[in-house]
């Protein structure tokens, strides 16, 4: 799996790709199917209301490239998300797990995290009008010791310079009413990736996001 990333890297390119077509599916596709179908059991036997499966939560390795000065086929990151249930396409908010190859060396650097990332105007609204209200509650799923300890950056995301209409700049909650996205994360240690365990540790990482997943996704 190293080896192919790192080389697709170097040889962006169908004729690259086509020759190495039987590691791409030995030891990428099928592997990220098995993890993904693995989630889905996690989540179910956690009475967690995410939905983990070979068929939806694979992201597609080919890049839409029609609006990218990029030209570059394929991703050279393999990206796995894993949604909250009964929850609208527009309206996306879950999780992801995602891998690629490390800046330096010939190993991995591995992503898991979760949350709503860039949400239409609409849904955008939403949100901003539940932390208002519901402040302390969100205050309280921030500051929860497992939520800290997995997500030491806490929540993050590209944010307004001002506070938006409606509200005050000395809100409490006013740092996370600028933003225009909500996300949390941790990076993953490389021998997580390879470990037999991979599917339990992910799912303790994500069963700690829950709370804030479920408060930023339901209405």
């Amino acid at each position: 799996m190293f080896k192919f990333l790192h080389g697709l890297k170097k040889n962006n390119n169908k004729d690259w790709f086509e020759a190495h077509r039987e590691d791409y599916e030995m030891y990428l596709r099928e592997p990220s199917k098995a993890l993904a179908f693995a989630m889905g059991s996690y989540f179910r036997d956690h009475k967690m209301p995410i939905i983990g499966n070979a068929k939806t939560s694979l992201f597609r390795i080919n890049r839409d490239i029609r609006f990218s000065a990029d030209k570059s086929p394929y991703k050279t990151h393999i990206g796995l998300s894993f949604p909250l249930a009964d929850t609208k396409k527009e309206e996306w908010c879950g999780y992801y797990m995602g891998f690629e190859p490390a800046k330096t060396g010939k190993g991995m650097s591995t992503f898991a995290g979760g949350g709503v990332w860039m949400p239409i105007p609409p849904y955008l609204k939403q949100i901003r009008t539940k932390i208002a209200a519901k402040q302390k509650d969100f205050d309280k799923i921030l500051n929860t010791a497992s939520f800290k300890k997995n997500y030491p950056k806490g929540l993050t995301g590209e944010t307004l310079k001002r506070i938006p209409q409606g509200y005050s700049e000395d809100h409490l909650a006013a740092k996370y009413l600028k933003m225009k996205s909500f996300l949390f994360g941790a990076d993953l240690k490389e021998s997580d990736l390879l470990s037999e365990e991979l599917p339990e540790i992910l799912g303790k990482v994500f069963l700690a996001g829950l709370p804030m997943v479920e408060f930023l996704g339901r209405s």
